[in-house]
């Protein structure tokens, strides 16, 4: 055989061995795929507000000791999740140790007035907090409360302030302030 033939006997039958090779693989699978519907993901809601729009339950001026006085707030919960409401006082200051002799009193019951500081028909349910306003907490870990709404629900509650009919002297023109801050976390 001629040099030159056997060489292209020997490429011709490689290109026909590929072709096979790969026909029969190409041929020799099967496939099946299955799938179920899209999956969807959403987060749930936790979503509190008051009726005072704002504005502060009390702008007390001339108190004298013995004065006392209450203001009602209803809080709504319009959350998903289910959740822990508790309330708790921030950014508490006084001038000459006037918290000191200013209890306050929060209590959570049932107002017929739907107006905010109003106090209509006033039942109460339960007492969370009494005492000196300096004692009062300043976060959730330590507020009060034990509201727990698994969907929308609304809560009345009142503050009472009353000033120690045994304030000294030393607290004359001074002034004390709080923020009373309603906090929901879910559980």
């Amino acid at each position: 055989m001629p040099g030159g033939v056997l060489p292209a006997l020997v490429v011709g039958l490689a290109l026909v061995v590929a072709s096979l090779v790969t026909w029969k693989t190409s041929n020799a699978l099967f496939t099946a795929t299955t799938t179920n519907g899209t999956n969807n993901f959403s987060t749930g809601s936790v979503t509190l507000s008051d009726n005072d729009s704002g504005t502060a339950l009390f702008n007390v001026t001339g108190m004298k000791p013995g004065a006392t006085g209450s203001a009602c707030i209803r809080v709504s919960y319009t959350g998903t999740l289910a959740s822990s409401i508790k309330v708790y006082g921030t950014g508490e200051t006084a001038t000459n140790s006037l918290d000191t002799y200013l209890s306050i009193a929060i209590d959570q019951g049932t107002n017929s007035s739907s107006t905010a500081g109003a106090c209509g028909t006033w039942t109460a349910s339960t007492n969370y907090f009494t005492g000196n306003l300096n004692t009062i907490a300043s976060t959730f870990a330590g507020g009060y409360g034990s509201w727990t709404p698994s969907s929308s629900a609304t809560q009345d509650y009142r503050i009472t302030y009353t000033l120690s009919s045994s304030a000294p002297n030393s607290t004359m023109s001074s002034t004390a302030s709080v923020t009373f801050t309603w906090e929901a976390q879910n559980t």
